[in-house]
Parts: structure tokens; C-alpha cells; sequence
């Protein structure tokens, strides 16, 4: 029985490779991922050992105190204190900075840099041990002096004896520097990990960071011989100022590399979702492809049955068939995810400059492949299994037709798990307390199962009207006939199609309501005409933006009529943390952010605040209430609620501006400049611009490039999701050429009598291109219309938590989506149109 299953598997090897490619697609998504993610978490793993391989222990400010406004700092009696405990050889002060970022000397501009961007004391040029060295030039020696790494003198334009300006957020300046030596680390190597770095003489640097000299942020120990970095770490834990921690080396490396390693975990889950879709699609192909293929044998399986095999024996040979193709797909997809994962390590390590290393390929990665790849393959051949072992024996004597079975069952089942899936999206858009997510995502997991189960009942009445606007002769007639009359094979071929299409078009449909929510709110919503923005990389503290002040400068321009300043944290309230936090003047923002009163007064004065209704809503806050807000300097301070409003503008607890004094900063992260009707709005830019030069992070623009700069964001993420989905569609077209490849091969006795009784091959092309066009066509429409009311219902249900003002229809890309399926359903067919005109007439006529 293996011998022969092995025998059939290998006499039909094109039709099941085809459907292969759907698993290997799949498991490409999985080991491309883990591959990736193991391999940049060891290289950047590698990299901070590589920073830290000179410290035995750090000296740091403990966590929950370098949260503060002013964060603890070690002075030099401290170091005295901690060099002289036993087992410490030297201590070594560290005085540096995230937030210095140098000016290009070209066009005066920020450097641009995703990697972080430091500044550093530095002391004297390293010996050849050292991780940085001096490559040029020499150490900076008086206030007005730096040095830079060699990465950062190439991206900011300058070289030894240059003026570079430098601003440092800590400062709250920008201050111009004579650069006098270019550093690179050991090795050669100019950056470790794409950052920027700026070295001044260590008091200037203590007066940048710190606001006063002879200071130090942390401090790096070394042990005396014998002395292991642990047993270091536990003998000067007690010798430690308030407010300071000691971690060994190995623990600090651990503690920066975990930070980069959450995002590739995040990166990872993404691309492991769409491994599931693309793995979800494919199911259906290899269902399809097992489907067809049991129907074609119905006679060998029951000859099968007749010579003595059971049902068991029978749906094992099915399954085997099924196991051989999914271990050579998930092994094709492994490699193929290797392959993937070499090329965008490439990138990001060209991109980083991270430290040289090899993919690293885990048993993980290896069991994950195999074991989704093979399970998703015999899942989806389970049914088709147990439908062979149904052929009866008599089969074998005679050519038994088995009818279609009734359709009713399945209209009916499809009709019922749909009506549940929506009322689950009617539970989600009411927003029931607790069980609107859940609701929503059961609802659309129903909604596509149920489209799918009423697929077939469909594909007459929509795939029979479609196919009558393109059949104009015999030709397109039988093609439309052929797609028909087998509604079943129709749908299951369609159904992988929805799928992908279903998912584009929602998210089209949100991320159209998007656009037009920001649109309109900016347009119509908003009372200003210039918006002052701050790009950072981090949550905003206060320390993050620019000057104020500098808003009165703009009040003087010519046809400027007010300006309003917003500082923003994200701070710890009521015991919540991660709540934002705004402070501006209210009587200025309230007309020109549209405030609406929900609830009591929103002139709140010292000691008051005021919030917007969804936040008032999910933390049970009502006026009256004191809510405590941990400032960053103070301490906790209790604010009285005094109102609720309501604008889609903004949100989160609003202060007076005079409580700026208690964050961390005395930055405004936002601005917002109101001006006349006939101003002149881009000389207002220019001039705002002007103003703001020193501030790096800032960026100015008119209400129309604020859309555009919002609308491109929501672009990008739209482009990453369809760029990802497309793999799935294109698993779905590869579905229909297996399904037609698989047809024609099931009918190749009835082709051979339509060219016999004087078909040509053009029209025989015809003829296959058009069921092509059909079914893509069918599982588009279906898509697209599920995808509508599924956008519309996530829409709707973010509206009614006022994150979207408006809910729009991207109607022209949703016809797009139409037509380029039909493009891709006739360049489908082109392969399997072309095998069916070239069959040998006589011998296929003759085919049984």
C-alpha cells in the first residue's frame, strides 16, 4: 500500500508541487522571522558586551530615581568613598547624554539618525586597549573644543578644524564648537551601532548634562585581581549613595540589548500574522488540490478498496501523500526563509553598522518550520482523506458519476454563522463594557467563515451575471458554463482569494476613514493655521522641543493673531501610568481646539485639571474627583477634576500652563499659531522657521503639509500591510492556476472532442482564460464586499470612541482592486490555456 501511494504521488508531482507553494510561502513567513530575530538579538547582544567589556560594575542611577526631573548624580567625594572599598581597582566617572545632535554644515540642518545620538565627557585620548581612540587630530581641551566619531564627522559634513553646531536637549541650547579630533573604536570601526557621537572636555560636559561640574550621571568599576564581577558588585552594594545601584557588566549588556530585543519580538509577531494568513490561503489550495485529485481517482481508489484495503488504509495513503509534500515544502520554505532572512540582516546590519556575525538557525526555527508546514498540509488534506475512503468498490467495474451534492446544507449553515458574526459586530460597535474587542474579533472570524460556507450557493447568481458581461461567443460561453457547473471547486478556489482580498479592503476602508478624519479635523476643526511639531524618538518628558518663549517672538509677526503652547508628558496618574498629560494656557486652546464641555467648568485654575470623556470614561474619573499625578518635580501632587470635554484634537488630563514648573522640562512639545484670513501663510512659515532653527526636533508647516506629513504615516503603514497581504493573494492566484491545471487534466477527453469537432486553440485559450477571469473575479467581489462592511464595522466602532470623525469609502481603489484581479486572473490561465490548446487531439480523445 506505501509502494503504491509513493507511486501516485509520484505521477502527478507538477499538480501537487503547485500546491506546495502555498506552504512554502507560509513557513518562508515563520523562519524568515525567527531567523531574523535570533540572529540581530546575538548581534546586538554581542555589540553591548562589546561596550561594556572594560566594566566590571556599573554605579547607576536606580531605576525608579532616574525617572526624576533631576535624577541622583555622583560626586567626586562618592568616587573617593567607592574606590576606596576592597576588591575595587579603579572607578572611573561617567559623564554622558542621550538628545546631542550635531547641525549638517551644509544646509544647517539636524543629522538625522535613528540610532541614538550621544554626547560624552571625554578625558584623554585611549590607549590601544580602549574601546574609542583618538583616529585624528587629538582630545578636546577647552569648553569650545569637541571631537566626533568618524561616522558623525561624515554624516554632519565636517572634518578636524570645522565649526560644528551642536544642540543638547539637556541644555535646552545649541551652541557652535571647533571640532579638533575624530574618534573611532576599536577596530577601526567608526560607529558600533549607526549612533552619533560628540565628545566634549569633561566639565563642559558636566555643565551640559548635569547643570553644574564635578559630576557624574554613573561610574564604571574595575576589579582587583581574583575579584569576580559579582562578588564586586555585592561588596560595594552597600557603599552606594541614595539613590544608586550597582550592576555587573554582563547585566548592563543584558539590560541595553533587551530593549532592541522587545522591537524584534514585536517584528517578529508581525511577520508570524501574516505567516498565518498566508498559511490560512493555503489551506485552502491544498484542500482543493486533494479534492480534486481523490475525485479523479475515484476509480484507482476504489480498485484500492475492491483488492482488500479498508477505509483506514485508504485515507492513510491520502495523508502520506499529504505528509511528503508538506516536509518538502516546509523544507523548500526553510531555505527559502534563510535566504530572506540573510538578505534583510544585510540591510539592517549595513543600516546599523552592527557587529559581524552569522545567521543563526535554532532548533527552534527548524521545529517551527517543519511542524507548521507539515500540520497546515495534512489539516487540509483530513476531509479529502475521508472522502476517498467513502469511493466504494464498485467504482472500480464502471465509471460512477458522483453528483453534486445539495447545496442546501451548507446555504443554510453558511447563513447561520454569518448572522452570528454580525451580530457579534453589532455587539462590538455598540461598544458593550468588556466585550468589544472580543466581540469584534469574533464577529469578523464568523463573517469570513460564514462568506466562505455561502460561496458556493453564490457563485451562480454573482459568478453566472459576471460571466454573461464577458461571454461573446461560443468560447467564453463554454467558459462561463465550465466555471459553473462545478460551484463547489468554484468557491473553495475563490474562497482563498476572499481571504486575502477581504483583509486589503478593510484595511483600505480604515485607513481611508483615517485620511478623511484627519482631513477634516485639521480643516474644519481646527482654529489654527501653523502647527509647530516635535519628531522624537522617545515619550515626551519636558525636556523634548523648544522654547515657549519663542511663541511670543511669533505672536509679532506681521498677521499672526495667537499662539498657543502645549507641553506634554506621559506620567504616572492616580496610580495609572502611561497617561498623558497636557499644559497650556485653556482660555487660548479652548477656541482653537473646538473644546466641547461634557461635564463642569474647563477654566481650571492651580491645583485643577480637566480631561477628555473617553479617558474620564476608562479610568472611572468624574468631577470632584482628586486625581494624584507623580510630577517629575515635586513629587505627587493632587489635582481637583473640574470638567470633562470633549474634541477630537486631543485628549489625556489637561493643567493649567503654570504647572509646567513641575515636569520634567520647561520644553512646549507643540505649538499651534492662529493667523489672519488674508495672511500670508508660507512667509509666517519661513519667519516661525527662522525662530525655531535651534531646535532640531522641531518642524513647522501649514495646516495642508500637516495633513499630508499625517495622511503619508498612514500611507506607509498601508503600503507595509499590502505589500505582506499580497503574498497571500498571490498564493490565492496560484490556487486558480492549480485548479485549472487540475481541470484540464480532468477534462482532457472533452477538450480533445471540442478540437475534434473544430475548436481552435485560440478559442480553447479563450475558453480557459475566461473560467480564470471568473473566478478571480468571484473571489474579488466576494472579498471586497465582505472587506466594506468589515471596514465599516471597525470604522463605525472607532467612531463611536471618537477616534474617527469620518467614515469613507475608498470606492476607486476598491474598483482597482476589481479590475487588477481580473488582470491577474487572465494572466493566470495564460499557462494552463496554453497546456489545454496543446493536446494531442487524438490522444485525447482517446484518454480515460
Amino acid at each position: 500500500m506505501l509502494r503504491a501511494t509513493l507511486k501516485s504521488l509520484l505521477s502527478r508531482k507538477l499538480r501537487l508541487v503547485l500546491s506546495g507553494v502555498a506552504i512554502i510561502l507560509g513557513v518562508l513567513f515563520v523562519s524568515s522571522a525567527t531567523v531574523l530575530t535570533d540572529s540581530l538579538s546575538s548581534r546586538f547582544e554581542r555589540l553591548f558586551q562589546t561596550v561594556n567589556a572594560d566594566v566590571a560594575v556599573q554605579v547607576q542611577a536606580a531605576d525608579s530615581a532616574g525617572q526624576q526631573a533631576e535624577p541622583p548624580l555622583l560626586t567626586d567625594a562618592d568616587l573617593d568613598r567607592i574606590a576606596a572599598i576592597d576588591g575595587v581597582a579603579s572607578v572611573t566617572g561617567d559623564a554622558s547624554s542621550t538628545g546631542v545632535i550635531p547641525f549638517r554644515a551644509a544646509d544647517g540642518k539636524a543629522v538625522p539618525s535613528q540610532a541614538p545620538q550621544l554626547g560624552i565627557g571625554l578625558t584623554a585620548a585611549g590607549d590601544d586597549d580602549a574601546l574609542l581612540q583618538i583616529a585624528e587630530g587629538r582630545t578636546p581641551s577647552a569648553d569650545d573644543e569637541v571631537a566626533v566619531t568618524r561616522l558623525t564627522a561624515e554624516q554632519a559634513g565636517v572634518t578636524v578644524g570645522d565649526r560644528l553646531r551642536v544642540y543638547v536637549s539637556s541644555a535646552y541650547q545649541a551652541s557652535e564648537y571647533d571640532v579638533v579630533g575624530l574618534l573611532e573604536y576599536s577596530g577601526g570601526r567608526s560607529t558600533l551601532g549607526g549612533e552619533t557621537l560628540v565628545a566634549f572636555t569633561v566639565p563642559r560636559a558636566q555643565q551640559l548634562f548635569y547643570g553644574e561640574a564635578g559630576v557624574f550621571g554613573a561610574a564604571q568599576l574595575t576589579a582587583d585581581p581574583g575579584v569576580t564581577d559579582d562578588e564586586l558588585k555585592r561588596l560595594v552594594a552597600d557603599g552606594l549613595p541614595v539613590g544608586f545601584e550597582a550592576v555587573t557588566g554582563a547585566e548592563l549588556a543584558d539590560e541595553q540589548a533587551s530593549q532592541f530585543t522587545q522591537l524584534l519580538t514585536f517584528v517578529n509577531w508581525f511577520f508570524l500574522g501574516f505567516a498565518l494568513i498566508a498559511l490560512l490561503v493555503g489551506m485552502f489550495l491544498i484542500f482543493n488540490t486533494f479534492n480534486i485529485l481523490v475525485a479523479q481517482r475515484s476509480r484507482e481508489l476504489a480498485l484500492l478498496r475492491a483488492l482488500g484495503a479498508s477505509w483506514a488504509q485508504v485515507t492513510s495513503a491520502v495523508l502520506i501523500e499529504a505528509l511528503v509534500v508538506g516536509v518538502i515544502a516546509a523544507t523548500l520554505g526553510l531555505a527559502a526563509g534563510i535566504g530572506v532572512a540573510a538578505g534583510l540582516q544585510f540591510l539592517a546590519v549595513e543600516a546599523l553598522s552592527l557587529p559581524a556575525g552569522g545567521l543563526i538557525v535554532s532548533p527552534v526555527a527548524i521545529l517551527a518550520s517543519y511542524l507548521v508546514g507539515v500540520l497546515m498540509t495534512m489539516v487540509a488534506a483530513l476531509i479529502p482523506a475521508i472522502r476517498a475512503s467513502a469511493v466504494p468498490p464498485v467504482a472500480a467495474m464502471r465509471d460512477v458519476v458522483r453528483p453534486d451534492r445539495p447545496l442546501t446544507g451548507l446555504t443554510i449553515t453558511g447563513g447561520v454563522v454569518t448572522a452570528l458574526g454580525a451580530g457579534l459586530l453589532a455587539v462590538g460597535l455598540i461598544g458593550v463594557s468588556g466585550l468589544t474587542a472580543v466581540a469584534l474579533g469574533g464577529g469578523v472570524l464568523l463573517s469570513i467563515i460564514g462568506v466562505a460556507l455561502l460561496s458556493p450557493a453564490l457563485t451562480r447568481p454573482v459568478a453566472g451575471t459576471v460571466g454573461r458581461l464577458v461571454s461573446w461567443g461560443t468560447a467564453t460561453g463554454l467558459g462561463r458554463r465550465n466555471t459553473l457547473r462545478n460551484p463547489r471547486r468554484t468557491a473553495v478556489t475563490a474562497a482563498a482569494l476572499m481571504i486575502g482580498v477581504t483583509l486589503v479592503s478593510t484595511i483600505a476602508v480604515i485607513g481611508s476613514s483615517l485620511k478623511a478624519t484627519t482631513t477634516d479635523l485639521v480643516e474644519n476643526g481646527l482654529g489654527a493655521e501653523i502647527i509647530i511639531l516635535t519628531n522624537g524618538q522617545q515619550l515626551p518628558t519636558g525636556r523634548e522641543g523648544f522654547d515657549p518663549e519663542r511663541l511670543d517672538q511669533v505672536a509679532e509677526i506681521d498677521g499672526v493673531t495667537g499662539t498657543v503652547a502645549y507641553h506634554i508628558a506621559i506620567l504616572t496618574a492616580d496610580g495609572r501610568p502611561n497617561q498623558l498629560i497636557s499644559a497650556t494656557d485653556l482660555s487660548q486652546a479652548g477656541p482653537m481646539f473646538a473644546f466641547e464641555t461634557v461635564q463642569g467648568r474647563l477654566d481650571a485654575g492651580d491645583g485643577e485639571t480637566v480631561v477628555d470623556v473617553n479617558t474620564a470614561q476608562s479610568n472611572g474619573w468624574t468631577v470632584g474627583d482628586d486625581i494624584v499625578i507623580d510630577m517629575p518635580r515635586g513629587g505627587e501632587r493632587a489635582y481637583e477634576l473640574v470638567g470633562v470635554y470633549r474634541t477630537a484634537l486631543t485628549a489625556g488630563l489637561i493643567l493649567p500652563e503654570s504647572q509646567v514648573q513641575y515636569l520634567a522640562g520647561p520644553l512646549a512639545y507643540q505649538g499651534f499659531v492662529a493667523t489672519t484670513p488674508d495672511a500670508d501663510v508660507q512667509r509666517i512659515v519661513a519667519e516661525t522657521e527662522a525662530l525655531m532653527a535651534d531646535y532640531p526636533l522641531v518642524t513647522v508647516g501649514d495646516r495642508s503639509s500637516f495633513v499630508e506629513q499625517q495622511n503619508q504615516l498612514v500611507d506607509i503603514l498601508l503600503s507595509i500591510f499590502y505589500v505582506l497581504l499580497a503574498l497571500a493573494v498571490l498564493v490565492a492566484f496560484i490556487g486558480i492556476v492549480n485548479t485549472l491545471v487540475l481541470s484540464i487534466y480532468e477534462r482532457t477527453r472533452e477538450l480533445g472532442l471540442l478540437r475534434a469537432v473544430g475548436m481552435s486553440r485560440r478559442q480553447v485559450r479563450r475558453m480557459v482564460r475566461v473560467e480564470s477571469l471568473l473566478m478571480a473575479v468571484f473571489g474579488c467581489l466576494l472579498g471586497v464586499a465582505l472587506g466594506v462592511a468589515l471596514g465599516l464595522a471597525a470604522s463605525f466602532a472607532m467612531r463611536s470612541q471618537d477616534v474617527l470623525s469620518v467614515v469613507s469609502v475608498p470606492v476607486g481603489q476598491l474598483v482597482g482592486f476589481v479590475v487588477a484581479a481580473a488582470l491577474a486572473g487572465v494572466v493566470a490561465a495564460w499557462w494552463p490555456a496554453w497546456r489545454a490548446s496543446r493536446l494531442n487531439v487524438l490522444q485525447a480523445i482517446s484518454h480515460e
